[in-house]
């Protein structure tokens, strides 16, 4: 599995687990993949987190069932076409318009290409190109799901569901990042220079910074990574989150 595509389905493993009620009313993994297939009922397509969950076959808005879907068809060597929702896979794209297509499927109100054009302009990487950068991204967003307590068995369980096609190393990767203490300062000091706004990024994606215990994470990870507060604003502006 290719870094931006572990990326990529933790996006949406953490999506599930924010919304894991709607997750779990859809029937889990299972039900999301009827979606996938098709075979879900009218009344389950529509609307909020679900209908972003399952996406639907003729959608360009970028739902999370439309992303899972590309990744699927990207195969082992990162292929470029599009999958049958005509979206590109999010492994072919920069950095700043994958972290942009997630933002949208989070929040219908948002356009891609918005947020990507904001991002990248502000982001000083346009891909991964190391361990050290995947790693810090990974554990941002793994402390940043983590954040209000704990992740429980079942949110547990649908992460690594979605991860099930994830190499032995990178499972690895993400069982030492659960089982990591919430630190930001110690993502903050293994964080390139140059990728400290693209791991605050991660975070903020699947962060909400209006519950009081995920904003302070949010606070510290800026303050570790020394963002200035034009940085922070640039980003949480780009996102859509005050």
């Amino acid at each position: 599995m290719s870094v931006k595509r572990m990326v990529t389905k933790l996006a949406l493993a953490f999506a599930a687990k924010k919304g894991m009620e709607v997750f779990r009313g859809a029937g889990g993994m299972s039900g999301i993949r009827d979606m996938l297939a098709g075979n879900a009922s009218p009344e389950t397509q529509r609307g909020g987190m679900l209908g972003r969950i399952g996406g639907t076959r003729t959608s360009d808005s970028g739902g999370l069932g439309n992303i899972l879907s590309s990744l699927g068809r990207a195969g082992s060597a990162g292929g470029s076409e599009a999958g049958m929702t005509g979206q590109i896979s999010p492994i072919n794209q920069s950095l700043g318009n994958l972290f942009g297509s997630l933002a949208s499927a989070f929040d219908e109100r948002k356009s891609p290409a918005s947020v990507s054009d904001a991002l990248n302009s502000e982001f000083d990487m346009t891909d991964i190109q190391s361990d050290a950068e995947a790693k810090t991204i990974i554990r941002a967003m793994v402390q940043m799901a983590q954040a209000d307590g704990h992740i429980d068995d079942a949110e547990k369980s649908a992460l690594f569901d979605i991860m099930h096609d994830a190499s032995p190393q990178d499972q690895a990767i993400l069982q030492e990042a659960l089982s990591e203490p919430v630190n930001p300062k110690a993502i903050a000091a293994d964080t390139p220079q140059h990728a400290r706004k693209e791991v605050y990024a991660a975070a903020l994606l699947i962060g909400n910074p209006d519950q009081p215990q995920e904003k302070a994470f949010l606070q510290s990870l800026a303050s570790a990574l020394e963002l200035t507060t034009r940085d922070v604003e640039a980003l949480h502006t780009a996102v859509g989150k005050s």
